[in-house]
């Protein structure tokens, strides 16, 4: 039976070799999933794109000629347009951290929305808000269309 014991030789010998092998699979290209980077985590839950976003304390004169051309451009497509002026600050700190934030962002947003009603834009047509964004890096006014 010297045949059988080389069959058995071999099977070992190959079980050996392949004991340290392992099969191809997802696992071997990306072995541990990545961990989500901070700014992937902190998305905006905001849907709508804003129209302008405006930095506080930015210049009226900076920004009012191309706010005029936008309002224009929206009223023509929509003549009941309606705007919302909103102030967004990050997802940072406490809760008054961030109302603190909100209410000195405030007057950025009334001046923005005076910006509007100068530009022609009705009374009744401009909403004025605040919401925390976790996806903003700073306070800043944005402007939607709605």
């Amino acid at each position: 039976m010297p045949g059988l014991s080389n069959q058995r030789a071999a099977a070992l010998a190959t079980l050996l070799l392949l004991s340290g092998c392992k099969l191809i699979d997802q696992r071997t290209f990306a072995p541990a999933p990545e961990a989500a980077s901070p700014a992937v985590a902190a998305r905006s839950t905001e849907r709508r794109t804003p129209l302008m976003t405006i930095a506080p304390g930015t210049k009226l004169a900076t920004y009012e000629g191309l706010l005029r051309t936008a309002v224009h451009d929206a009223q023509s497509r929509d003549p009941a347009v309606s705007f919302d002026v909103v102030s967004v600050v990050p997802a940072s700190g406490t809760l008054a951290d961030q109302v603190k934030a909100a209410e000195a962002d405030r007057a950025s947003a009334m001046d923005v929305a005076q910006a509007l009603l100068t530009a022609g834009v009705a009374e009744d047509r401009v909403a004025l808000g605040a919401r925390v964004d976790p996806g903003a890096h700073g306070p800043d006014v944005r402007v939607y269309v709605r």
